[in-house]
């Protein structure tokens, strides 16, 4: 029987590349930080930890390698400072972006950098602030809070992109 005969799977299950930790000790070691997972509060600890061991090297310049689907915009927004005081005390941060850079990864992380490249073939995604409610039961009030909290995502992220761009806040938000 060749392979070609053997039955294949309808849906192929994604497989997680996990970096391994030897390796991402040697790109510390020569001032790289990778971005390249989902950005929550595990990976969000990590980064700030490399981000703050770039710090303690008082390396001249870092890069930061990023493919990310996202994550969260407060753990989006704790790397962003890190990288903004990393960059103010004098290390010149490069982001690369390899395969996409989507939702905060884009938005917030990304625009930390004081150089921004990416390959030819690298993707974005830039898009309206979400949030996720499984089961929930929410009162008025509780949406009316939670709009609120929103919107003043949507003005920080608006904030960073248009100071990069040199657009206002309203040509950011139209396209």
């Amino acid at each position: 029987m060749k392979i070609e005969d053997t039955p294949q799977p309808i849906c192929q299950p994604e497989i997680k590349f996990d970096y391994p930790s030897w390796l991402r000790y040697q790109d510390l070691s020569h001032g790289i930080v990778r971005v390249d997972e989902t950005i929550r509060e595990l990976s969000s600890n990590r980064i700030l930890g490399e981000i703050n061991q770039i710090k303690r090297q008082q390396r001249p310049e870092m890069t930061l390698i990023i493919s990310s689907p996202g994550g969260g915009a407060y753990y989006a927004f704790a790397i962003y400072d890190a990288l903004r005081v990393l960059s103010k005390s004098g290390t010149k941060i490069k982001a690369i972006v390899e395969g996409w850079a989507a939702s905060a990864a884009s938005m917030i992380i990304l625009q930390a950098a004081d150089i921004r490249l990416s390959h030819a073939s690298a993707r974005f995604l830039l898009h309206e602030c979400r949030r996720w409610v499984f089961f929930a039961i929410e009162r008025t009030t509780d949406l009316k809070d939670e709009v609120k909290e929103m919107d003043a995502i949507t003005s920080r992220i608006l904030d960073i992109l248009s100071k990069r761009c040199g657009k206002t806040k309203s040509e950011v938000r139209k396209k």
